[in-house]
C-alpha cells in the first residue's frame, strides 16, 4: 500500500526529510516556507529559539523519488528515532530502484551508528564508484570496519584482496580458510 494524503500525519525530523529527497536541510525549510510541505514545530531546547521543524511525511511523498509502502513508512520512522538497521533498510529501498546517490547516504548514517551490513553495502558503492566517487580506499576501509564486527561477507571479501584475516567463521561453527578451498569444521564445533 502506498501513503497518500488521507493518510494519518508522520511527521519526520528536517534531516531523515533531507535524506529522503537528496535535498538540503535548507530546501527542505524553504519548501516549509513557501507552503509547498507542512510541518509543526515541535519543542527543542537545545536549538535556539526552542523549536525545531518536524516534516509532514505525507507532503513530502511527491518529492521522494520512492514509493511509500507500509514497511518503507515504518523503516522511516524507525530510522528517524536513530535505529541503524532501520537505517540500513531505507537504503536498501533506494538501492532497490537504483538510487544509489541516496542509497549510499542511508548506508553511510547506519554505517556510522555500527550498522555491519550498511559498511559492508556502503564499501561496495566506494570501491565501484557507484552513487558516489569511486574511492577504494574508502571503500576497503569500511569494509574492514564490517570485517572487525565479524561479518562473515566482509572478511571474506578481504581475503579476496589478498588480507590475512585467518579463518572466517560462519554458521554453526563451519570455518572458511583461503589456504584450505573447503568448508571445515572448527576445533570444538558439535558434530
Amino acid at each position: 500500500m502506498t501513503i497518500s494524503p488521507s493518510d494519518t500525519a508522520i511527521f519526520v525530523s528536517t534531516q531523515t526529510a533531507a535524506l529522503l529527497t537528496g535535498k538540503s536541510i535548507r530546501t527542505i525549510h524553504n519548501w516549509l516556507g513557501n507552503t509547498e510541505i507542512a510541518g509543526k514545530d515541535v519543542p527543542a531546547g537545545r536549538i535556539p529559539g526552542g523549536a525545531a521543524k518536524k516534516i509532514d511525511l505525507v507532503s513530502l511523498a511527491e518529492h521522494i523519488p520512492l514509493t511509500l509502502t507500509d514497511t518503507r513508512v515504518a523503516w522511516i520512522i524507525q530510522a528517524d528515532a536513530g535505529q541503524p538497521e532501520a537505517m540500513k533498510m531505507v537504503g536498501l529501498s533506494f538501492h532497490e530502484v537504483d538510487n544509489y546517490p541516496l542509497a549510499v547516504a542511508w548506508f553511510e548514517a547506519a554505517a556510522k551508528k555500527g550498522e555491519a551490513d550498511a559498511m559492508d553495502l556502503l564499501s561496495w558503492h566506494y570501491i565501484n564508484g557507484s552513487g558516489v566517487k569511486k574511492n577504494i580506499p574508502v571503500g576497503v576501509l569500511w569494509l574492514a570496519k564490517a570485517a572487525e564486527l565479524g561479518l562473515p561477507t566482509a572478511l571474506i571479501k578481504l581475503q579476496q584482496l589478498g588480507f590475512d584475516v585467518g579463518p572466517v567463521p560462519l554458521k554453526e561453527g563451519v570455518a572458511f580458510s583461503p589456504t584450505d578451498v573447503h568448508l571445515h569444521k572448527k576445533a570444538g564445533a558439535k558434530e
